[in-house]
């Protein structure tokens, strides 16, 4: 009896002892020094007297800009149409379902979230905070008005400026001349949330930046659903995630726009894009107005739990170190009368091209479809009762060859092939700092043979490496090079049940390397590809995710961005064809090919329409190619948005019978065996053979007919009619047959 009671107590001790020191953790990571809560006694801005009414502070031969300093509002007018954009909305202060702090919101500049030291979180706004105080200054230069918003009371300045610049409105956050007098620190600003705000009686929609691209209309009457807010580029991946239930898409593209009765613009976030998001809510939500903007994110929290699963559970919220050595810019560009999303596109297409350096033309052919064939994935086996991992193959490269001319013999040369997993070790491989090849799919000699009988073909073929996972040490990095969440503490990467969104820990976790090592990877594997000759490569994920490291010397995401464009152009410069599996905004001036292209949104409750905005940003410039149409519910559904969006379907496939993945961690891999896909594959690529001379192509318009019926209007002139109804349609004289499409001229 005595012995237990030792075990409880030592237990006690124990339990305690690891509780009091992750709160002194906690109280370490959070805190401030004691001097700034001094300073925030000591200072205290000055109030001053404004002029009232409108003054033109500064022009060129398109727009004007007039400021209310006593308002601290301004109003942007497009002298080539005479329209004006306001920075709020026209007697603001008499909204009438607007209450308590969004009254004064609808009648701000920005918007800030602030956080104590307690980690506890607040929100403010510029006209309660300054402008009804009267603590901000202002001066006219630069063509524009540098403005410091002063929060007396919560203790810090933050210098802005809005302006013109060439031909568009400039709107900025200089994020590192942030003065923080006391203990609270600034989290997030939304930057000019009521800009071009649609009123109740106004027509038009919002652009946002989900997946392909969506719409929310006007005053749509879903005020009670959830306002839109997503992060660019996806979740910040370093952060510690309890559970997940991904959404199908992240917002790819840094931009956002509004088309409001025959007026329209185009907002492209210019610096910052890493850490922003963007937001837009609904008329009757909390305002009279529909609104979208983006909110640039400094501090970030993080749910951890001590001691899991036991009686004394505990939760707490930790915060990042605060992230702002990033000037955050707005660019918006005002489009001409009657502009929509596609002229909105046309815009984002030009000035990646011109201010990116986007290929204007792309210099790799549009296959009809991208096949991609599973390599060797990482399996349990036992031999005499002893249990080993070994690599089990899908697809060896004899297959792979075999199986290519066979279907290039029924259809033709007109289907690429790409291929991943093929590493030594294949699924669960080492950091990749050169190019090998798996013994079990044939090892270097068969890995020859196959590309040679390809070349010879005239099949293009892409291997694909991953950069950034760490499934196992070697080559000089391990799991201890990997990325740290908030804590300090290895962020481990998790798959999660589709069920339950719980983490599966029936599968091996991971860890991604942290940004730093990124381009030394990089550089490493190029110098392999152009010892042995390889001069066309896949990369995944380095174009499609993005995160922080919060080691003691931490990384933002902004700073990684830096890292991964560097990393992107160097792989760029030296290969004659680059493939991204998967690209954002950030990748699209480097990619030759883009496969993984969504070509939906996520349709949320708030979203009324999917558009393909990446498609008409990006296409002409690179080869795109959809998620595979065989990991879906419905083939014939995704085959007709592919054609609508100007995309080619993808495929995911192995050569081994269906039963391969049978009891092994890769079941997720369903339908994807070739035999149970040839026929329905020569089909499609038989079909498509009308679309040769379209895909690849930039869309220049795009356009919803009538229900269930879209056109896409291609650079040389022709359209091409879909139509997702259950009968023929007869539009302007011709018939687009029932989930099918119609060409209309081109060649």
């Amino acid at each position: 009896m005595e012995k237990k009671k030792w075990k409880f107590l030592v237990q006690g001790i124990a339990y305690l002892a690891i509780f009091a020191l992750f709160i002194a953790m906690v109280v370490f990571l959070n805190s401030t020094s004691n001097n700034s809560q001094k300073e925030e006694m000591d200072w205290v801005p000055e109030a001053k007297e404004y002029p009232e009414g409108l003054e033109l502070v500064a022009k060129n031969e398109s727009m004007e800009l007039y400021f209310e300093p006593a308002a601290v509002q301004f109003i942007v007018k497009d002298t080539l149409t005479g329209t004006e954009w306001r920075s709020n909305p026209e007697n603001a202060e008499k909204d009438t379902i607007a209450f308590g702090q969004n009254k004064t919101a609808v009648q701000s500049l920005i918007g800030v979230t602030y956080v104590d030291d307690q980690s506890s979180y607040y929100t403010i706004n510029s006209f309660a905070a300054c402008v009804k105080d009267k603590t901000y200054t202002y001066e006219y230069k630069d063509n524009g008005v540098y403005l410091n918003l002063q929060f007396a009371k919560q203790g810090f300045e933050i210098p802005c400026f809005f302006g013109i610049e060439n031909d568009c409105f400039v709107a900025k956050v200089f994020s590192s001349q942030i003065k923080q007098h006391g203990s609270l620190k600034v989290a997030e600003i939304a930057l000019l949330p009521y800009f071009g705000a649609g009123s109740l009686e106004d027509e038009g929609y919002m652009v946002v930046p989900d997946g392909s691209g969506a719409l929310i209309y006007y005053n749509n009457q879903k005020q009670n659903y959830q306002s839109y807010i997503q992060r660019i580029y996806g979740n910040n991946l370093a952060l510690n995630v309890q559970s997940s239930t991904k959404v199908a898409e992240d917002a790819t593209m840094p931009v956002f726009g509004i088309k409001r009765n025959s007026e329209a613009l185009l907002a492209v976030i210019t610096q910052g894009e890493y850490q922003a998001e963007i937001r837009a809510e609904v008329a009757k939500k909390t305002t009279s107005n529909n609104i979208i903007y983006s909110n640039i994110v400094y501090i970030q929290g993080e749910n951890n739990t001590l001691l899991s699963g036991s009686d004394k559970e505990e939760s707490t919220v930790m915060i990042s170190p605060q992230h702002n050595e990033i000037t955050y810019e707005i660019s918006y560009y005002f489009l001409e009368e009657n502009a929509g999303y596609s002229e909105m596109a046309a815009r984002y297409h030009r000035y990646l091209t011109e201010e990116k350096e986007m290929k204007s033309v792309a210099k790799t052919e549009q296959k009809r479809a991208n096949l991609t064939f599973l390599g060797g994935v990482k399996v349990r086996e036992t031999l005499l009762g002893i249990p080993y991992h070994t690599v089990k193959p899908l697809t060896k490269f004899l297959e792979l060859s075999e199986t290519a001319l066979e279907l290039q013999k029924k259809t033709g040369n007109c289907f690429q092939i790409s291929m991943y997993h093929i590493e030594k070790g294949g699924s669960e491989s080492k950091i990749p700092t050169s190019l090998t090849y798996e013994g079990a799919l044939g090892g270097k000699k068969g890995y020859k043979k196959m590309t040679q009988t390809l070349d010879a073909a005239g099949i293009p073929f892409y291997p694909v490496y991953d950069p950034m996972t760490i499934k196992k040490s070697g080559n000089g990095y391990r799991a201890l090079d990997g990325v740290r969440n908030v804590s300090r503490s290895a962020s481990i990467q998790y798959e999660y049940l589709l069920t339950t969104g719980a983490k599966d820990t029936s599968k091996t976790p991971y860890y991604l390397v942290s940004p730093k090592y990124i381009n030394k990877i990089i550089t490493s594997l190029l110098k392999s590809a152009q010892k042995k000759e390889v001069e066309k490569l896949g990369i995944s994920n380095l174009a499609d995710s993005v995160y922080s490291d919060f080691r003691k010397d931490s990384i933002s995401a902004n700073k990684t961005g830096a890292y991964w464009e560097e990393a992107l152009k160097k792989a760029a410069d030296s290969l004659e064809e680059l493939l991204l599996q998967g690209a954002y905004a950030y990748a699209f001036p480097y990619a030759d090919i883009i496969t993984e292209v969504p070509i939906s949104s996520s349709q949320y409750d708030i979203e009324d329409e999917s558009i393909p905005f990446y498609q008409m940003a990006v296409g002409g410039s690179a080869a795109l190619y959809s998620k595979p149409v065989n990991q879906s519910g419905n083939v014939r559904e995704l085959i007709l948005r592919s054609i609508e969006y100007g995309v080619s379907p993808s495929f995911l496939l192995m050569a081994k019978e269906a039963d391969a993945l049978k009891d092994t961690d890769y079941q997720n891999y369903y339908s994807v065996a070739f035999e149970d896909w040839q026929q329905e594959i020569q089909s499609i690529l038989t079909e498509l053979s009308d679309l040769d001379t379209v895909f690849g192509q930039g869309i220049i318009a795009h356009k919803k007919i009538q229900e269930n019926i879209y056109a896409a209007t291609y650079q040389d002139g022709t359209v091409v009619y879909v139509n997702y109804g259950e009968k023929d349609t007869d539009v302007s004289g011709i018939t687009v047959p029932a989930m099918g499409f119609y060409r209309k001229g081109g060649n």
